[in-house]
This record gives structure tokens, C-alpha cells and sequence, in this order.
């Protein structure tokens, strides 16, 4: 294992990132007992995996992204239309190149049933004081002002995009603990050094500073190693940032649209195939056959045609262009095998045929793939938002203890059991739901508490709230109580 003083002092292998795959460059699985013919009790030497795999770079990503950057809006196997002209010479009409927005549309997708709900949070541990109920009220009210959901938001956003993500915490000139989103898209390479159980011991950040120098900003446990490259060399400098781990949160996986590359590919190959057809023939042929005078008659807005001819067998008829609906069947298949394949369902308002409400498990039911997705990314996702919410209240407690608000803040939220975890997000009735929590709690299912936290309307300091109007409510009925007695009196 490299430790991290070695890494720092070689920039080549400080540089050195995995990179992300796709595909492979033969169906040759390169190993000589594959589909070899032996008798069940046969054993053969291990062999350690070593599959060849074809690289895809960010930039290739960020291409998908793009629509105007398709490949198909540079293929050149596309038709265009020949028309003849007047004179007799034939001209070619030039189509326009359609760019599809799929990817954007699954990952959007994807985004939305992951982080559609706030972020949950629970205070663990049998027997909470009244002071940690405190604090843990006080830690989702600075979390939710400090807009941590938009920001985690955007980081599951950015990898469904670009495969990585970090969010970067830190203390600002007001002694605040904020956070930002490092992404590929502005310009920062996310490299991440992993030990032995695969543990973060480094976490680096490669971009061109606003010098327009070479800088690599390295995170460790204590300091942050700034490496700038200058005319004589890379110079280093190192400097405490003030939390107890990495204070970069990084995350890394498949892009959203991974696995249906290839189907979009096709798709918009046939939709601009299928748009030449339409725009050739799409509005149909006027037919004339017979002998005709060149000047022609108008009556009422008619043109009157006469036909001369000896046999009289002139007509005039619309020729239709031969049906599309075969490319339209096979548009269609494609589409859903895109939505089946990335496991995204894209309802549209013409989809939905019921005048009445839609009971929760028909939603269920027809959403059950990007349900099924965003399980998996949830859990994926936790150690993500675990460290979040760590770093969260490492920089919210000395932030507290500067201010004077709370000078034990670092020892009390050292001992706090708290967590957070997405929610998948799912379309539903909120009065229903609300009114469902109401039920559970009069029926004595479920505490007050935990019908605060799950309604879709209360406050994160909720309870305080209600604390307050109670010791208020109380204290009037204290004073009109002492009041009738003295009158009594």
C-alpha cells in the first residue's frame, strides 16, 4: 500500500485515477477453460479475475449530455432528400439533425426518486436526554437554513451525469460551516487513494486555479496539501482544515443512462430516418393524367381542368405516401425497451386516462422500476450522507462554540446518536398521507413525535414550537387560576 506522503511526493502516481468502463473490446472472455467439456466432480487452478474492458472518458459523458453533440448529428449515413427543379437539374435538400434529451431525462429521473423527499433523520439510542433533543432539533434547523438537501441534491444529480461527485465542506470568513459541490462539469477531477479495506486515505482534486496554474488540492484526515505547478517545479503547502476525517464527501458509479447507450443511439438514428421519409412525403402527391391547356379556368376558387383527350381518360387524384406505421411500432418498442433497460418510467399527461384519483398502488405498480432503482440508490448512498452529516456537525459544533451560542456544543454533539438517509420519492395524495399519520397516532401506532417528523407540513423545529405554545398555554392557566383565587378571597 502507497501511503500518502509517498503519493504526495510522486505527482505522476497522486495523478492516477480509475478510470470508468463500458463494454469490452471482444466477446473473447480469454480464459482456456471456458465452456470446456469435464465431469462434475473436475476442479481447476483459480484464476484471478482480469476482464478486459473498454474505457469511456468524462468528456464522453458530457457529450451524451448534450444533444446538439450526438453522434447522430454528425452521421453522415442519415439520407437527405433529392428534389428536381424546374430547369431540369436536381438539388439536394439538406435535412436538419434531430438530437434527442434522453440522457438528461433519465438522469433527471433518477435524481427526483432519490432525492425528491428531504433528507430523514432519526435520533438513535434508548433513552435520549432532553438536551440531545435539543441539539438534534437545533442540527436539522441549521441543516435545512443551510441548504445541505440542495447540495446534496446536486451531487446525486452530478454523478447520474458524470459518473463522480464530491461535496467539500468548510468554514467561511464568518466562522460558518458551509459546503459546495466539486464536479467535473466546472472543471474539478475527483481522485480518490483507497488502502488495503479500501478505506479513503486520500481524497484529491485536480483543476486549474484562477491563476490559470495546475493545482492539485489533496485531503487528508488533518491538513490539505495544495500542490501548484510553477515554472520551477510543484510547490507545496500544507495546512490544517480542522476536521477530525476527509472533510471531501466523494461518490462514484455508472452513469444513469449506462446501460441503454447503445438503444438511444438506434433510436435517434431511426427518429431522424423517419423524419427525412415524413418530410418527403409525409403531405401526400397531387396526380394528374390527360391532356390539358396550359391556362386553366378558376370558377369560385376552383381550378377547372379540361381534359382534350381523344380517349377521355383524364383524372385528378391525392396519392397518400405508403404507411410509416411500421418505423412508428418500431419507434415505439424501442422506447419502452429504453425505459424498461434504464428502469425509468416517463409518464405523460396522455397516459393517464382515469378522470379520478389514482389509488397509491396503481402508482406503485406503474412506477415499479424507478422505484426498484432508487431502493438501490438509497443504500448506495448512505456512507455518502453518514459522512455528510458527520462533517455537518463537526463544523456546526465549533461554529456554536466561536459564536458563544453553546460553548459545550463539541461534547454534547460528540455523543449524540444522529442519521440521515434519503427517502425515495414517490408521487402521492399529502392529505391522504397526513390524514393516514393523524389515524395512526389517535389509534396509538405511532408517537407524536414521529408523526411530526413524517407529515409533509411541519417545521423542522416543530416540537420546540409546540414546547413553546405548551409552557405558554400553561402559564395562562397558571395566572387566570391565581387570579379567581385572589377574588375568592
Amino acid at each position: 500500500m502507497t501511503s500518502v506522503e509517498e503519493l504526495l511526493n510522486n505527482v505522476d502516481k497522486l495523478l492516477e485515477k480509475k478510470p470508468f468502463f463500458r463494454g469490452c473490446p471482444t466477446f473473447d472472455t480469454e480464459d482456456p477453460n471456458d465452456e470446456l467439456d469435464v465431469t462434475s466432480d473436475c476442479k481447476i487452478r483459480s484464476k484471478i479475475p482480469a476482464r478486459r474492458q473498454s474505457i469511456v472518458s468524462q468528456n464522453r459523458f458530457l457529450k451524451e449530455l448534450d444533444p446538439a453533440c450526438h453522434d447522430v448529428m454528425f452521421d453522415q449515413n442519415i439520407p437527405d432528400i433529392c428534389v428536381k427543379l424546374a430547369d431540369g437539374t436536381m438539388q439536394r435538400v439538406t435535412s436538419t439533425r434531430i438530437g434527442l434529451p434522453i440522457q438528461n431525462m433519465i438522469r433527471n429521473s433518477h435524481t427526483l426518486h432519490a432525492c425528491g423527499n428531504p433528507t430523514y433523520f432519526t435520533l438513535r439510542g434508548a433513552t435520549p436526554t432532553e438536551r440531545d433533543k435539543q441539539n438534534y432539533d437545533l442540527i436539522k434547523e441549521y441543516w435545512a437554513d443551510r441548504n445541505i438537501d440542495g447540495v446534496r441534491t446536486k451531487a446525486v444529480h452530478t454523478q447520474n451525469g458524470v459518473g463522480d461527485a464530491g461535496v467539500l465542506f468548510y468554514t467561511n470568513k464568518k466562522q460558518e460551516i458551509k459546503c459546495r459541490l466539486i464536479s467535473y462539469e466546472d472543471g474539478y477531477d475527483i481522485i480518490t487513494h483507497k488502502d488495503d479495506n479500501g478505506e479513503h486515505i486520500l481524497e484529491c482534486v485536480h483543476y486549474y486555479g484562477d491563476d490559470g496554474l495546475e493545482t492539485v488540492d489533496c485531503y487528508d484526515d488533518t491538513y490539505l496539501h495544495r500542490l501548484v505547478k510553477t515554472a520551477d517545479g510543484w510547490e507545496r503547502m500544507d495546512i490544517e482544515h480542522g476536521f477530525d476525517e476527509i472533510p471531501l464527501v466523494t461518490k462514484r458509479g455508472d452513469v444513469a443512462w449506462n446501460d441503454v447507450q447503445s438503444l438511444i443511439d438506434v433510436y435517434e438514428i431511426m427518429y431522424n430516418i423517419y423524419t427525412v421519409i415524413e418530410k418527403r412525403h409525409g403531405w401526400g402527391i397531387l396526380y394528374v393524367r390527360g391532356k390539358f391547356k396550359d391556362e386553366a379556368k378558376e370558377i369560385a376558387g376552383n381550378v377547372i381542368l379540361n381534359d382534350t383527350s381523344v380517349d377521355g381518360n383524364g383524372k385528378v387524384e391525392s396519392i397518400s405516401a405508403p404507411s410509416s406505421q411500421g418505423i412508428t411500432d418500431y419507434l415505439d418498442g424501442l422506447w419502452k425497451n429504453i425505459m424498461r433497460c434504464s428502469n425509468t418510467t416517463f409518464i405523460l399527461p396522455e397516459d393517464i386516462r382515469s378522470s379520478g384519483d389514482i389509488s397509491g398502488l396503481a402508482v406503485m405498480l406503474t412506477q415499479m422500476l424507478d422505484l426498484e432503482e432508487a431502493n438501490r440508490d438509497v443504500a448506495e448512498w448512505q456512507n455518502f450522507m453518514d459522512k455528510m452529516l458527520r462533517l455537518f456537525m463537526q463544523g456546526l459544533a465549533k461554529e456554536l462554540v466561536k459564536k458563544g451560542i453553546n460553548e459545550y456544543a463539541v461534547t454534547e454533539f460528540a455523543r449524540l446518536r444522529m442519521s440521515a438517509k434519503l427517502k425515495v420519492w414517490r408521487p402521492f395524495n399529502e392529505t391522504e398521507y397526513n390524514q393516514m399519520l393523524v389515524t395512526l397516532k389517535g389509534a396509538g401506532i405511532i408517537s407524536a413525535k414521529t408523526a411530526i417528523e413524517k407529515n409533509t407540513i411541519s417545521a423542522p423545529d416543530e416540537q420546540a414550537r409546540i414546547a413553546v405554545e405548551t409552557e405558554e398555554s400553561n402559564a395562562a392557566q397558571r395566572a387566570t387560576s391565581g387570579t379567581a383565587l385572589q377574588t375568592q378571597s
